[in-house]
C-alpha cells in the first residue's frame, strides 16, 4: 500500500499541532514569568520608596517654608550663618567654611525667588545658625521672629 501525498499530510498533522501547542504553552509561560517578574519589582520599588530617607535639599526646603511665608514676595534679603571660627584648625576652618558655604547656597535655593546677601544692608535678615546656638540680633536689629532649629528672621529695627 502507497501512501498518497493527501494521506501523508493527514499524517503529518498531529505532530504539526503538537508542536504549535508546546510553542503556545511555552510563550504563556514565557508571559506569565514576565508578568509576575514585573509585579515584584514593582512591588520592591514601592516598598523602597515609601521608606527612602529624604534628601538634604528637600529636608531645607521644608525647614525654610515658613520663613519663606514671613518674607516679600520678591526682593533682597540679608543673610548671617558663619560658624565661629576661632579656635579651630585650618583644615577645619576650610571645612566650616565650605559647610558655611554649602548652608548659604541651600538657603538661597530654598528662599528664591528672594535674592540672600550675606549683609545686614537689607530691612529682613535670616539666621541660619547651627541649632542650640542662641543667636543674637545684629547691632539695629530685633527679633522678628525664631523657628527653631537655629533657624531666625531678624528685622530692622525703626
Amino acid at each position: 500500500m502507497s501512501l498518497t501525498p493527501a494521506s501523508a499530510g493527514t499524517a503529518a498533522a498531529p505532530a504539526d499541532s503538537w508542536s504549535v501547542m508546546r510553542t503556545r504553552i511555552a510563550l504563556a509561560l514565557v508571559l506569565l514569568y514576565a508578568l509576575a517578574s514585573g509585579a515584584a519589582w514593582l512591588k520592591l520599588a514601592a516598598s523602597a520608596a515609601g521608606r527612602a530617607a529624604p534628601d538634604e535639599i528637600s529636608t531645607y526646603e521644608r525647614r525654610f517654608q515658613e520663613v519663606r511665608a514671613a518674607l516679600p514676595a520678591r526682593g533682597v534679603v540679608g543673610y548671617l550663618g558663619r560658624t565661629d571660627s576661632a579656635g579651630l584648625t585650618p583644615a577645619e576652618r576650610e571645612a566650616a567654611s565650605l559647610r558655611d558655604f554649602k548652608h548659604y547656597l541651600l538657603a538661597q535655593y530654598a528662599l528664591a525667588p528672594v535674592v540672600l546677601i550675606e549683609s545686614t544692608e537689607p530691612d529682613f535678615v535670616v539666621g541660619n545658625f547651627d541649632s542650640g546656638k542662641a543667636p543674637s540680633a545684629p547691632p539695629g536689629f530685633r527679633l522678628e521672629r525664631d523657628f527653631g532649629n537655629g533657624l531666625v528672621l531678624f528685622r530692622r529695627s525703626p
